[in-house]
């Protein structure tokens, strides 16, 4: 099975920022077009303005597109964070637990930053997903790098996932983690299997 399930405080993110960059740019276009076609008053800064236009266009994609990507994405084999620009696949088998959980639990509004407190603002009554992890993977030392800090838990590790129906990622995921335990045993049985048939052949050699 697939399933993907967008986290919001991404999805927020974007839609705060790139409204912003595409007024911006068009205001800086406009400039660059007017000193070209009517007033060359800008003289040498011209090529500056063009490389902040650059500048500009390429944090819109950022924010517009690529940040639109960060999600929980459930997969047969494993599952994955993806943020705008990374993504990392977790094994089922390191899940602890998942339950329901509210952001407070994790980050309160006054071990925040002022910006980090006004993105999560509109996220404080809405029940989000703690998938609790045994231990996170080594390729997580840096996880702050790669994502901001509040997508993690505090007192135990694990991912915070606010996404619009929780209970369906809960449901994707145990949904995909008795799938991977059925195969996992199906191939545990079939190896023990092989042996025994190995075993009996062995004996009817001699």
């Amino acid at each position: 099975m697939k399933a993907t399930h967008r986290l919001l405080v991404y999805d927020r993110t974007s839609r705060r920022m790139r409204w912003k960059l595409l007024v911006l740019g068009l205001f800086l276009l406009a400039i660059g077009l007017y000193d070209i076609v009517f007033d060359p008053f800008l003289g040498a800064a011209w090529y500056w303005l063009w490389l902040v236009i650059i500048l500009v266009v390429l944090l819109w994609f950022y924010y517009a597109i690529l940040m639109r990507r960060a999600s929980i994405k459930v997969q047969a084999k494993n599952w994955r964070i993806q943020g705008p620009l990374f993504g990392f696949n977790i094994s089922y088998g390191r899940i602890y637990a998942i339950t329901s959980a509210q952001i407070s639990q994790h980050w309160p509004p006054d071990s925040l930053k002022g910006s980090e407190k006004s993105l999560l603002d509109p996220f404080y009554t809405h029940t989000c997903l703690f998938i609790e992890l045994t231990s996170y993977p080594g390729f997580f030392r840096w996880k702050e790098l790669w994502f901001p800090r509040y997508v993690f838990g505090t007192s135990r590790p694990g991912i915070l996932c606010v996404v619009e129906e929780w209970m369906n990622l809960s449901r994707d995921l145990e949904q995909a983690r008795l799938a991977r335990q059925e195969r996992t045993g199906r191939h545990r049985r079939g190896e023990s299997r092989s042996l025994a048939k190995k075993i009996l052949e062995a004996d009817e050699d001699f």
